[in-house]
């Protein structure tokens, strides 16, 4: 075995985003542009100048940025050509060095240069609770960010810049409608400032380095270039801030006519991007306590990047809406924009509920008030029968809500890709639920959607038999949106049928199991003791029906129990993650009442833990199946976490040792060219689709080992 080459430099971009504007400033890849993007399914297309230049010398600038083709031939009738900006000396991975924090980015080189951008978060409380105040230093629609240089030992004066060249618009001074801002604005929708000064100097032309044409101000407002420049005298230190602001007004969705949130406390750009420059220091104090935070974790360097490239694409993908009955919060899907997939809603969890939980619950609403259905089965003999109630996949796409009880993603008559999520986003609806209410005590809101578990337990048993004197605990029967040739799906959808076929799989069996145990809390917790007695029975019974699924002659499980599958999945044990979070232990208790089925689990680990079959023999990456090259890095994640504190024996020193793996997978171009990727050629490390994603962050987890 032989791991992907560690010897090439970092090469990826990293979303900068504010919490709920589905909105990132990315940069980072080498050679190639960036900037601000607002709901895109990628990095944006602007120059991005950095640098700085000390007395005449050539300006020394990070390479974010492609030659521009300038605008000035328009008016002059010359030939447009890409012009090569002149004076320059381009900073290659050498020559600077890249500290990515859990809410940081930041890029230093010898010569005592620094720039560094902010992506704070924290626990943030109920937009519906909150003061004003708190509300617009909770969800600005901005991040900060600040340039610097230690001229300290300098004879010469030092000059700095930050700029942003836009080949498909003209952005316009901010003096001309905010005089306490020096910078630049597209239209109403994103801009960057600082504050102004004598040692601030905005330029604006078709080469912002080779000034030629100026107007009363200095400037050319005709042209794309634009760039900030700031003067460090020889003998100072000086640090400038920046604050980079979206701000999108009216109405963005349809289905559901919502607004974004922030626009309730924020009156326009330039006000947004004044509140950033104000309370910078409370921003940048946020910023550096969860870098600090990370930095402290038990985690090595590989793991903590890991981290921290996950959460700064969540936040880029994280949408706080505000319709007639008030927020609406949306995790978008990445480079796909499918706006709350409940797949990934499950695995969110984590994360939300350990910095804003009211956000699981406004989702978690929305599914049982809109999304829900009730939906029938498939019977062996062609006919039909009730089987309860179902959740959509998801809630719309791209800032479009579907209608009551459809999703923009499962269509009929499908096997595959495309299908119905049925069984899958059943189970998300109880797990999402029941860590909510755990976490949270809310107790009342839990009593409130009583009458959805009750449901949820219901369709469960349908879904494995209608007949109560048939069921063995295994969900086997399809939906019949699936249409008489059609098949469930699970959320592994681009996988094999290892994991791509819902009926009789091992994962989901599992993950059904992990439910059984959460309702028998919810029950419990409601003084339903009749109910709690019957989900106790019903996982027992579950789990005694996997256990019979291990094959002794090869050591493990089959990843689905029909046609003779070969396959082997590491999936298999997701479902414990659930009963392990809320510290369910009889549930996790190798002696306890899933003693059995955890031996039995851990020996399937032990055995597909090895090259070639769940390691890649390539890569010494994880994969989800034995049988398939496209691995998810979000659940192996997730599954790492479980084997770590459950199956520990099970781990390879092969196994322990992938996270260099995962990592260099996402500082290559591989993947980091759409920062975090989820979907992954576990031989290559090129990404296979899940770009500019959320779901990474189930890394959350690694923090309570």
């Amino acid at each position: 075995m032989s791991s992907l080459p560690v010897s090439r430099p970092e090469n990826y971009y990293t979303q900068h985003a504010p919490l709920g504007a589905f909105a990132s400033f990315s940069i980072g890849m080498i050679g190639r542009p960036g900037g601000f993007g607002h709901a895109l399914r990628g990095p944006a297309n602007q120059n991005v100048y950095v640098g700085y230049q000390v007395g005449g010398a050539p300006w020394a600038m990070l390479p974010f940025f492609k030659p521009p083709q300038s605008n000035e031939a328009a008016f002059t009738g010359e030939a447009a050509t890409a012009q090569a900006p002149t004076n320059i000396t381009l900073l290659g991975p050498a020559d600077y060095t890249r500290t990515l924090g859990w809410a940081s980015d930041t890029w230093t080189t010898p010569a005592k240069f620094a720039f560094s951008i902010l992506s704070p978060f924290g626990e943030v409380g109920d937009p519906q609770k909150l003061s004003r105040a708190a509300a617009r230093q909770a969800f600005s629609p901005h991040v900060n960010a600040w340039i610097e240089f230690d001229n300290t030992a300098g004879r010469e004066p030092v000059r700095l810049i930050f700029g942003i060249g836009e080949p498909d618009g003209i952005l316009r001074p901010l003096e001309d409608t905010a005089p306490g801002l020096a910078g630049f604005a597209h239209g109403t929708q994103w801009g960057y400032a600082t504050l102004p000064g004598r040692d601030v100097e905005k330029r604006q032309a078709f080469d912002i380095l080779n000034l030629k044409f100026r107007d009363y101000r200095g400037l050319h407002v005709i042209a794309g270039e634009t760039a900030l420049v700031f003067t460090v005298p020889a003998g100072k230190k000086k640090r400038f801030p920046l604050a980079l602001g979206f701000f999108e007004s009216g109405p963005v969705t349809t289905g559901i006519r919502a607004s974004y949130a922030y626009t309730r406390w924020f009156d326009d750009l330039e006000d947004v991007l004044a509140h950033g420059l104000k309370n910078r220091a409370a921003y940048e104090k946020l910023a550096a306590a969860r870098d600090r935070e990370l930095a402290r974790a038990k985690l090595d360097d590989d793991q903590k990047f890991l981290v921290a490239q996950a959460a700064h694409s969540y936040l880029g993908s994280s949408q706080l809406l505000w319709g007639a009955k008030g927020p609406l919060w949306v995790v978008n899907e990445g480079e796909y924009r499918m706006m709350n997939t409940f797949d990934l809603t499950v695995d969110h969890v984590f994360f939300e509920l350990r910095y804003f939980p009211w956000a699981v619950r406004n989702a978690l609403e929305l599914f049982a008030t809109r999304y829900a259905y009730t939906d029938r089965i498939k019977l062996a003999d062609g006919r039909t029968a009730p089987g309860g109630i179902a959740f959509t996949h998801d809630m719309g796409v791209n800032n479009q809500f579907t209608p009551a009880g459809r999703s923009s993603y499962e269509c009929d008559h499908l096997h595959g890709c495309f299908s119905h999520m049925t069984m899958e986003q059943l189970l998300n609806w109880v797990l999402t639920a029941v860590c909510y209410a755990e976490k949270t005590g809310d107790t009342a809101w839990l009593r409130k959607r009583k009458a959805t578990l009750l449901a949820c337990a219901e369709s469960m048993r349908r879904r494995d038999h209608p007949d109560p004197k048939r069921r063995d605990g295994l969900l086997k029967h399809d939906s019949a949106r699936c249409g008489p040739e059609g098949a469930e799906i699970t959320t592994y959808d681009s996988l094999d049928v290892s994991l791509g076929q819902a009926r009789n799989n091992l994962y989901l069996s599992v993950k059904a199991l992990g439910a059984w145990v959460l309702l028998e809390r919810a029950f419990a917790r409601l003084k339903l003791a009749r109910e709690a007695v019957a989900a106790r029975a019903s996982a027992d019974q579950l789990a005694a029906a996997v256990a019979t699924k291990f094959e002794p002659e090869t050591q493990s499980f089959p990843a689905v129990f029909e046609k003779g599958n070969r396959s082997r999945i590491i999936p298999a044990v997701e479902g414990f993650v659930y009963p392990l979070y809320l510290g369910i232990q009889d549930a996790t208790d190798r002696q306890g009442r899933f003693g059995k089925l955890l031996g039995l689990l851990e020996r399937h680990l032990a055995g597909i833990m090895q090259p070639g079959v769940c390691l890649d023999a390539t890569s010494g990456g994880w994969k989800m199946s034995s049988t398939s090259t496209n691995t998810w890095f979000s659940k192996i994640a997730l599954a790492q976490h479980v084997v770590r504190r459950l199956f520990p024996a099970a781990l390879s020193d092969a196994a322990r040792a992938a996270d260099r793996v995962h990592a260099d997978w996402q500082r290559q171009p591989g993947c980091g060219e759409f920062a975090m990727c989820d979907q992954i050629h576990s031989d290559t490390g090129v990404t296979c689709g899940s770009r500019y994603y959320p779901r990474g962050v189930t890394t959350i987890l690694w923090l309570d080992e």
